[in-house]
């Protein structure tokens, strides 16, 4: 297997300032200012998107699929059959009056032939979790077993707990398993030989990245990616326009031919539940994995929250917890780089949309448990070793050594003003041949005080 190397967060030259805000934000030290732009390390991106969130000019950008160029020629794609896979985040991105079948509805006027909502395979992956919780699964897996449903956190414990990929439930990532799915149900009413395309509507980076370079390294069955952003004023619109029946199912909308009207799908389109939804936001895979609290588990959001949590992991001090869920964005997917509504307030939309959806049915529920085994990963994920200085044991530590002799030398301020992050970092950088010294904007205003006085 090929390592990954392929990222979703890229850099417009023009529109960079060169003003160290994504610098001294990003959470794994992945991008430096040289020469008066931001560059982004990419074997150390993880594709979280926070350089996205905090540029004030607009810089870091995405690379999603261009939605508006779908609406205008999807009937001369080239492909028979266009389905639209909405992630659980996006039902928190509008307010309890549009439901989720109204959603549902109007991503079906807006080019999609069908819709699979991604919120309907989670059952199957929550219950895949529970194979490995109950231990009927690879009983040796480490406690606590960490969930894989976030790519980003993946990536960042390849590159910074690399230790710690054996704790990774091997299950496939929901919106794979929509896809593949989607397809299956698709051909079964079109032929074999239909040319169907999925497209995952996402909240965040690190999905684009997956579609693309999956970790896996299996190849995804998701065409393209739609930043949830970028729906987000289409679907509205949509939503408003639609009549009062568009609360019903899918299946009974309205007919194809006319513009502006929600398409006939070909398959029954799948019914979602409260604990589905929930997977949108921080707690729901955890809740939806151990809705009986038999397991102790832990769920936690936010790139620094993480970092301390798999450090406790590493150290050992959460040996007593079976299942960690790990959110890199502040209050899960509804806080995504590419979500278009607050995260407080997606998150508040995304609770009240789990009250107005059946909370089970237990007839549907077992025949999605029924797909765990399907859902069961053989890939083996291996380490990034960014953050090594060297292969050689010997050279890594007389490089340390001197990354350490330049830190003491260095003023301590952690301002950025160099282009690095903070002055470790900057010392780090100076080693690895990639900086110097006198990058510091201190250092280099002490030495031309130098040279003012002996020239004086």
């Amino acid at each position: 297997m090929t390592e990954p190397r392929y990222h979703s967060v890229i850099l417009d030259e023009e529109a960079c300032k060169g003003c160290t805000v994504c610098v001294t934000t990003c959470p794994v030290e992945a991008i430096r200012v040289r020469n008066g732009k931001a560059r982004i390390m990419g074997e150390r991106c993880i594709d979280c998107g926070e350089c996205i969130r905090r540029c004030p000019h607009h810089a870091k950008q995405a690379l999603t699929a261009d939605f508006i160029h779908f609406m205008n020629t999807a009937p001369e794609s080239g492909f028979d059959y266009h389905i639209a896979l909405p992630a659980p985040s996006l039902y928190g991105q509008f307010p309890a009056e549009f439901t989720v079948p109204a959603i549902h509805n109007a991503l079906r006027t807006l080019g999609f032939h069908a819709v699979y909502p991604v919120s309907a395979v989670t059952t199957a992956i929550s219950a895949a979790t529970r194979l490995f919780l109950d231990r009927t699964l690879y009983p040796d897996l480490p406690r606590p077993l960490i969930s894989s449903s976030c790519p980003t956190i993946i990536k960042f414990i390849q590159i910074r707990f690399p230790s710690l990929l054996d704790h990774i439930v091997p299950v496939i990532a929901p919106m794979e398993l929509a896809a593949r799915l989607a397809k299956l149900a698709a051909r079964e009413k079109l032929g074999p030989d239909a040319k169907i395309s999925c497209y995952f509507i996402s909240p965040c980076a690190g999905k684009i990245t997956e579609t693309v370079a999956p970790i896996s390294g299996s190849p995804s069955r998701v065409d393209a990616v739609f930043a949830m952003k970028d729906l987000h004023l289409a679907l509205l619109k949509a939503l408003k326009n639609a009549p009062v029946s568009t609360g019903t199912p899918a299946s009974e909308s309205d007919t194809p031919g006319e513009s502006g009207t929600a398409t006939e799908p070909v398959f029954t389109e799948e019914p979602v539940f409260a604990p589905e939804v929930a997977w949108g936001r921080a707690g729901g895979e955890a809740l939806s994995v151990v809705p009986s609290g038999e397991y102790e588990t832990l769920s936690v959001d936010g790139m620094d929250q993480c970092r301390a949590i798999l450090e406790a992991v590493e150290d050992g001090t959460l040996n007593h917890v079976d299942f960690v869920e790990l959110m890199a964005c502040e209050e899960g997917c509804v806080g995504g780089p590419l979500a278009a509504v607050q995260p407080s307030l997606a998150r508040h939309s995304l609770a009240a949309h789990e009250h107005q959806v059946a909370v089970n049915d237990t007839e549907e529920r077992g025949k999605r448990e029924s797909m765990a085994d399907s859902c069961i990963l053989t890939d083996t994920l291996h380490a990034r070793p960014a953050l090594l200085l060297d292969k050689d044991y010997r050279t890594a530590m007389r490089m340390m050594e001197e990354m350490e002799a330049i830190y003491q030398t260095l003023p301590g301020l952690d301002c950025g003003c160099c282009g690095a992050p903070n002055c470790r970092a900057l010392a780090e950088d100076i080693v690895r041949g990639n900086a110097r010294r006198e990058d510091c904007v201190i250092i280099l205003k002490e030495q031309y005080l130098r040279l003012l006085e002996d020239g004086s």
